[in-house]
């Protein structure tokens, strides 16, 4: 085999594994993980502008389309705390970053600028300042969670348009995109 032949072969051989590593990750991309953009502050100081987030797009369930029959299936419930990727209930075509704060069931109360559930103060001290406070424009509002439900609120209280205002105030699985598994903290790049 000459010199020729075996360049050629050399190069239908990276081509073709370009182009495998390619498909693998729009797939990758396309059907089990997300990736997602932080354009606003509101989930600030977990998330900063710029970040990036990659979430599990099956972490709740499992729901796939394959060739016209659609095949769901529920793999775990979210849980406190969780930061989720989700679709705005007031405008579906916008996708939301925040965090899971009342559960199906549990009544979501706002008392002397902290978060109540089942009238208990919620401990946030693992993401949040104790000097942060928690108001909705009027004091003593509470919010009951329907079953199958969700109360989101972003980090950054003061700015987030959260639950809180939302004109639907709750959302559900179906609405969760993915659930946040690793941020990338572009925002310590120098050029941003």
């Amino acid at each position: 085999m000459d010199e020729q032949t075996k360049q050629k072969r050399k190069d239908i051989v990276g081509w073709v594994i370009y182009i495998a590593v390619l498909l693998a990750i729009i797939i990758t991309f396309r059907c089990f993980l997300m990736i997602g953009r932080v354009p606003s502050e509101s989930m600030e100081p977990t998330l900063m502008v710029h970040d990036w987030l990659i979430g599990d797009r099956h972490a709740y369930g499992i729901n796939l389309d394959l060739f016209g029959h659609e095949i769901s299936k529920k793999v775990k419930d979210p849980e406190r705390f969780d930061i989720v990727i989700f679709k705005y209930p007031d405008d579906e075509s916008q996708l939301f970053i925040k965090r899971v704060i009342g559960l199906p069931g549990e009544t979501v109360s706002f008392v002397g600028g902290k978060v109540y559930i089942n009238g208990e103060p919620l401990d946030e001290s693992a993401y949040l300042d104790d000097t942060v406070e928690t108001d909705c424009g009027e004091e003593d509002k509470t919010f009951t969670v329907p079953e199958g439900s969700y109360f989101m609120l972003g980090d950054n209280r003061e700015i987030s348009l959260d639950a809180r205002y939302w004109k639907h105030t709750y959302i559900t699985t179906d609405d969760m995109k993915s659930k946040e598994i690793l941020i990338i903290p572009f925002h310590r790049l120098p050029w941003f």
